[in-house]
């Protein structure tokens, strides 16, 4: 009798412990991350807003991603200042820009893509933003332009597309004269 004592203690007790092991698992629920290897993870396919901003620690905006009024898509990457450093830009035509700042916002490299086969651009500035050089092509022509500091043309190489194919160097001074032109 003393054993059918001990085995219904020792039912009792398993029976006690499952029932204490669940009703302890719904009062106190496990961290998420111990059943992230066991469940599936869920992906979100879409997230839409009018703008995202993503923050560093301090509170600061570092990334904004956008569409204004004028319908012109920008993605903005800002230093921990607030200053714009690079920003990728597509106007509703279809034109593409991208442009690198220094430390005061001003642009010191700028890359433009003009849709529906327009011209394109590469332009480096002066820290007063003047252009130091610039290489642009259209349909006609290419060119390379070499600036001084304060933005004046110095040199131009440039080329003709048309069937002669000619090419033209031309060489200024400091007034933007013309000082020596080849061919």
């Amino acid at each position: 009798m003393k054993q059918n004592g001990n085995r219904a203690m020792l039912i009792a007790a398993l029976m006690a412990g499952a029932l204490g092991g669940t009703v302890s698992a719904r009062v106190w629920p496990a961290p998420a991350t111990a059943f992230a290897d066991q469940q599936p993870q869920q992906m979100l396919t879409s997230i839409s807003a009018k703008q995202f901003q993503v923050m560093d620690d301090q509170g600061n905006v570092r990334v904004k991603l956008n569409v204004s009024g004028e319908g012109m898509a920008h993605l903005g990457l800002y230093d921990q200042q607030g200053v714009e450093r690079a920003a990728l830009v597509v106007t509703k035509e279809g034109t593409s820009m991208l442009a690198l700042s220094g430390d005061d916002g001003k642009p010191r490299l700028t890359v433009n893509v003009a849709a529906h086969q327009g011209p394109a651009a590469f332009t480096l500035f002066n820290p007063d933003s003047t252009s130091a050089a610039a290489l642009d092509m259209n349909k006609d022509t290419h060119s390379l332009v070499l600036a001084d500091g304060k933005g004046n043309a110095r040199v131009r190489l440039q080329t003709g597309l048309a069937a002669n194919g000619e090419a033209t160097l031309t060489i200024y001074d400091k007034s933007g004269k013309p000082l020596k032109k080849i061919p």
